[in-house]
């Protein structure tokens, strides 16, 4: 909990610099579910609410070995933390989508093997992908997307 906590607030101060911030209220952002390829709303059964107030969203991501998550989107920066897997034999199969003609249209594919440990990285808002669990251990990170400022007036 305490690494929660002390995440949290290096993400607060972190985000306050951000250029995003400035942007004003907008559901994509202050409501990010409301977005129907929002990652709450397409793939439910791996990401999964934590807390959320009008400053943060953190989401606990769990994605069992053979699982493969629908299309969906980040609209939000954010911090992600947790295990990697890679001692275990991690691996993961990162596929990015564009959205043409109404549908989506597989753009690119990477292989990640990641190296063994446990991770903070920051990510800006992530496009269309998907992820599948093509090794043979589940993960579980911890994400914490971080609002415009505009979300708390």
């Amino acid at each position: 909990m305490r690494a929660i906590v002390a995440l949290l607030l290096v993400c607060g101060l972190a985000g306050s610099a951000s250029a995003q911030q400035h942007l004003p209220p907008d559901p994509n952002f202050c409501d990010p579910a409301s977005h129907p390829h929002d990652a709450v709303a397409a793939a439910p059964y791996s990401h999964r609410v934590m807390f959320e107030d009008e400053h943060v969203r953190v989401l606990e991501i769990r994605l069992p070995p053979g699982a493969s998550e629908p299309v969906h989107i980040h609209a939000l920066p954010s911090v992600i933390y947790g295990e990697t897997g890679g001692e275990g034999g991690a691996r993961f199969l990162y596929t990015e989508y564009r959205w043409m003609n109404g549908e989506f249209i597989k753009v690119r594919e990477n292989e990640v093997e990641p190296s063994a440990g446990t991770r903070a990285v920051w990510s800006g808002p992530e496009g269309p992908h998907a992820i599948t669990n093509i090794g043979p251990v589940g993960v579980k990170f911890t994400r914490v997307e971080i609002k415009p400022e505009s979300c708390a007036r």
